[in-house]
């Protein structure tokens, strides 16, 4: 597999992370990932975890505000999401995993499906949930695999039989300083962009868009990533 900038043919991926809905990163506030990715009209919209920072702080507030942007979200094929290690935070993943449900995200936890000719994996948080890193794709012509912390790929027993992993977690450091930016644990081997783990498998670290700890990005841009198949 190779991995290379072009334009739109075929199927199209759109992969989003990291929201970290918060006090500093409200519903509201995704009116414009909305608008950007209804634009790009990606045929499948995939989410690699973190939609909230901490469920304390949504415990007592309408989680409807969030579910209600997710359904705005246009993907003719489906749209699919993993949770990522804040999702659990303060009991929050049965909470989460409704606002996912109501949004139209179809959750995978140690599950794999088929779109089409495409297989969707998407296997549970390293740090909180319980994954299963044995779980395989269905058969298809391409393979795709969501984890949240990129190195979760470690784990994989066989990491051939999936020809893109999708990851999202480190914030590409969210303060990245020049000389020695910042790893989180759970991304200390990978931390944004491309990495090309095997001749047939590549990783793409998302750096997301919301943030944890200080609400501040330092030379990391949020991004939405497309996949042209």
């Amino acid at each position: 597999m190779t991995i290379k900038p072009g334009k739109k043919v075929g199927l199209t991926i759109a992969q989003i992370s990291d929201s970290h809905f918060s006090p500093f990163y409200s519903p509201k506030r995704f009116d414009k990932i909305i608008n950007k990715l209804n634009q790009a009209q990606p045929d499948i919209v995939l989410f690699t975890g973190d939609l909230i920072e901490n469920y304390r702080y949504w415990q007592t507030r309408d989680c409807t505000a969030i579910s209600q942007q997710l359904a705005k979200i246009n993907a003719p094929k489906g749209k699919f999401a993993i949770f990522g290690n804040h999702d659990y935070r303060s009991d929050g993943q049965p909470a989460v995993g409704q606002m996912l449900k109501d949004g139209g995200f179809v959750l995978l936890k140690n599950q794999s499906l088929q779109v089409d000719q495409l297989s969707l994996t998407g296997i549970d948080d390293g740090q909180e949930g319980h994954p299963d890193y044995d779980t395989l794709p269905k058969e298809a012509a391409f393979s795709i695999l969501m984890v949240h912390e990129p190195d979760q790929v470690r784990h994989l027993p066989q990491l051939d039989r999936f020809d893109l992993i999708l990851s999202g977690h480190s914030h590409g450091g969210q303060i990245r300083f020049p000389i020695k930016p910042y790893k989180n644990f759970g991304s200390k081997l990978y931390d944004q962009g491309i990495y090309m783990l095997t001749p047939q498998t590549g990783l793409v670290v998302n750096t997301g868009l919301g943030t944890t700890g200080p609400p501040l990005r330092f030379r990391v841009t949020p991004e939405i990533l497309y996949f042209h198949l």
